[in-house]
């Protein structure tokens, strides 16, 4: 069977080859109007046309491959592939939209495989809750000025870009706002990114006794809430609270949503909801450094706004 070419595509959809091209690798430059947008997905679609991505990166000298690396401890009390599914979805969303593709692949925490990376020759790497002493591995598998935002993690060296929630932000408003004056139980899933974690604990100025990092041991968390039945719960992930209920009623209980999914807590639940997207963060980040690699200087701190409590 003859392969279809651009040319073919063209032809169908009644415009210049060009305009093809223009098209299929969303050159941004171009104003195409959406209708003959329109004609050429429809021609590609019915011509059954795939591009040469591997000629097309050869060409380019990039891929437009993106890579989301997700750091999973077998014990987790949430998979993060659930936990960050709404993320996961909103990137794919805004890779597609500017003619990136995404690959997610999972790493063990303690000996994490790379060479995915290679193989793929991604163009730029999200990576999620990494291991500090594996960054630095992590970032030589790349290509050289191929850039790496790291996700709810933290590493103290300024040529990387972090994405993480504004935790002195959320301390502020817990303590001043919402909860004055009220003893304070955290829990968060089990961290991976020891600096993040460091950075957790100095937000809120908590001692280990009233703060959990929990895995899948059920045992250990309903310990852990009955230990502290005297005090306001705090919880980040809404997967994790809604585990937490089970021990504690709602009205006891603080979430922070950073799994962007409050609709799945009970309506009135006091809670605190990201003002902006962790995944538009993120993409808009990476954005930035593959234009500029070594040039931006932005930083992506998700801030936090309350709900479900009465001023």
């Amino acid at each position: 069977m003859k392969k279809t070419t651009l040319r073919d595509v063209a032809k169908e959809a009644g415009v210049s080859v060009a305009t093809v091209s223009y098209v299929l690798n969303n050159v941004s430059k171009q104003t195409i109007p959406e209708e003959t947008r329109q004609r050429v997905f429809q021609a590609a679609s019915k011509l059954k046309y795939v591009q040469n991505l591997t000629a097309k990166a050869l060409s380019l000298g990039k891929t437009n491959v993106l890579g989301v690396l997700i750091v999973s401890p077998n014990d987790a009390i949430v998979p993060k592939t659930v936990s960050y599914g709404a993320y996961l979805d909103r990137l794919e969303r805004r890779c597609r939209e500017k003619g990136y593709h995404l690959l997610v692949s999972q790493l063990d925490p303690s000996e994490p495989s790379l060479d995915i990376i290679a193989e793929r020759k991604l163009d730029g790497v999200f990576l999620i809750d990494a291991v500090a002493h594996s960054f630095h591995a992590i970032s030589s598998h790349l290509q050289y000025g191929s850039p790496l935002v790291l996700v709810d993690g933290r590493i103290n060296d300024p040529l990387f870009r972090e994405v993480m929630p504004d935790l002195q932000g959320i301390s502020e408003i817990l303590n001043n706002r919402m909860l004055p004056g009220e003893p304070l139980a955290l829990i968060h899933e089990q961290l991976s990114n020891v600096p993040y974690e460091q950075s957790l604990r100095d937000a809120f100025g908590l001692d280990d006794s009233s703060m959990l990092l929990a895995t899948s041991e059920e045992e250990v968390l309903r310990s852990f809430i009955e230990r502290h039945s005297d005090k306001s719960l705090v919880v980040f992930n809404e997967f994790v609270a809604l585990r937490a209920l089970r021990y504690r009623s709602p009205d006891s209980i603080v979430v922070v949503c950073t799994s962007e999914c409050p609709e799945l807590l009970p309506a009135k639940m006091r809670k605190l909801v990201p003002l902006r997207s962790k995944a538009d963060a993120s993409f808009d980040l990476m954005s930035d450094l593959l234009v500029s690699p070594f040039g931006s200087s932005a930083e992506g701190r998700i801030e936090y706004r309350a709900e479900g409590f009465e001023t």
